[in-house]
């Protein structure tokens, strides 16, 4: 065989077997097995001071979701109350795998990919609030300053807690002073209460986006 035809045929297999690679089947894995997965999560909770505090650098680069995710994945239903409605738990913090396993309207094929992609990661970061304390907020004519507390909480791929975050932070203070301007009735109006939550949520990304830069930046 010539050079010539050896660099043409081995050429052909090249393309051949980048036209495979193209079209190959993606990893799968079971959702079941996330769903187990999230349970061990969920039930390992930390309390205050069992484990150590995280580092910017522990943040970064694995699986996030939201505690209302976590028990949606987990098939666990959601205690009722402030902590896990949607505007302190905004999808914009769950991971796009765990967003697809969560969706009624995604193929089995692709929560299947999903499913492999979240149990695949190296670490899992839930991030749960723990405290409500922002009255006007809710709908309750209580004129002060809301407060927000949240926990970071890191997981290796085993669900085992590994270190966690703990912030507190405030709304926005001009829009804590609108609002008490504008509560001159009897009751909170809805829509302040609304433009309220609208901004915690803002300020949560806003910390969440904070979380993996070292302080001294």
């Amino acid at each position: 065989m010539s050079a010539r035809s050896f660099a043409r045929d081995l050429g052909v297999l090249t393309c051949v077997a980048a036209a495979a690679c193209s079209t190959g089947h993606k990893p799968e894995a079971d959702p079941a097995r996330v769903a187990a997965l999230m349970k061990t999560v969920d039930k390992n909770t930390p309390g205050p001071g069992d484990v150590p505090d995280c580092t910017p650098e522990q943040m970064i680069g694995g699986a996030t979701l939201t505690q209302v995710t976590v028990l949606k994945l987990a098939e666990v239903p959601a205690t009722p109350g402030f902590e896990r409605e949607d505007w302190l738990n905004p999808p914009e913090l769950d991971s796009p795998a765990a967003r697809e396993l969560i969706d009624p309207n995604i193929d089995e094929t692709t929560k299947r990919r999903a499913a492999y992609e979240l149990l695949s990661a190296p670490f899992i970061l839930v991030y749960r609030i723990d405290l409500v304390d922002a009255p006007m907020a809710v709908g309750i004519k209580d004129l002060r300053r809301g407060v927000i507390g949240m926990r970071a909480i890191r997981y290796d791929p085993k669900g085992k807690c590994e270190c966690v975050k703990v912030l507190t932070f405030q709304q926005s203070l001009d829009k804590s002073d609108w609002a008490i301007v504008k509560s001159n009735l009897t009751v909170m109006d809805p829509k302040v209460a609304k433009a309220l939550r609208d901004d915690l949520h803002d300020v949560l990304l806003k910390n969440v986006a904070a979380f993996g830069r070292p302080k001294n930046r």
